[in-house]
């Protein structure tokens, strides 16, 4: 499935962030749209099926951790995540959890919240150090900071939250975010990619 999302992720850079049943239809009916889906819904007794009908559907599913109902972050729980609900990467904010994920051998997304510049320097510094695959920086309403992060970092960067106009999309992905999340339906509809923005 890496190939899959890694194929996809690079003609559109558009991640769609699944937090109620009903954007489910939406996200499968513009999936063209769409690299990858983050599943932000759930609980341990449905996450699996969930999981399988994007799958099934040709959408990598990035699950996020935090957000699944009755499902514990220790060894057993990323254990259950990585055997039985079978993802094709996990997000989360948590080091622990990210250590844990990186035993099974799963792509990680660190999510992190530049709430102030003192975040984003402490980023700045510790970013070599992070298990990580990938970073999703929020909100994506930082393109500044966004340009400034890739220079001192090779891991990807993606980006979310506040994001409710295709402008902001693309100030995100002109300063270098390989994509941005989004669980806005509305900009589902519409192909987001850096091919647009240069031409």
């Amino acid at each position: 499935m890496y190939k899959v999302f890694k194929d996809r992720l690079s003609e559109k850079q558009l991640i769609a962030a699944i937090k109620e049943p009903k954007a489910i239809e939406v996200a499968l009916k513009y999936k063209d749209n769409i690299s990858a889906v983050i599943l932000m819904m759930g609980n341990i007794l449905t996450v699996k099926n969930y999981v399988q009908l994007f799958h099934d559907a040709g959408l990598p599913v990035i699950l996020h951790v935090e957000k699944i109902g009755g499902l514990q972050l220790d060894q057993y729980g990323i254990d259950f995540v990585s055997e039985v609900v079978k993802p094709f990467a996990i997000v989360t904010t948590k080091a622990n959890v990210i250590k844990r994920a990186k035993q099974k051998k799963i792509f990680v997304i660190q999510r992190i919240f530049l709430i102030d510049t003192e975040v984003y320097q402490q980023l700045e510094h510790t970013i070599h150090h992070t298990a990580a695959d990938m970073i999703e920086i929020m909100p994506c309403r930082a393109p500044d900071f966004i340009h400034k992060l890739i220079q001192v970092t090779e891991k990807p960067i993606i980006t979310g939250g506040l994001l409710d106009k295709v402008e902001h999309a693309e100030a995100a992905l002109a300063h270098g975010a390989n994509a941005v999340t989004t669980s806005n339906v509305k900009l589902w509809s519409k192909p987001i990619n850096k091919r647009q923005i240069i031409n």
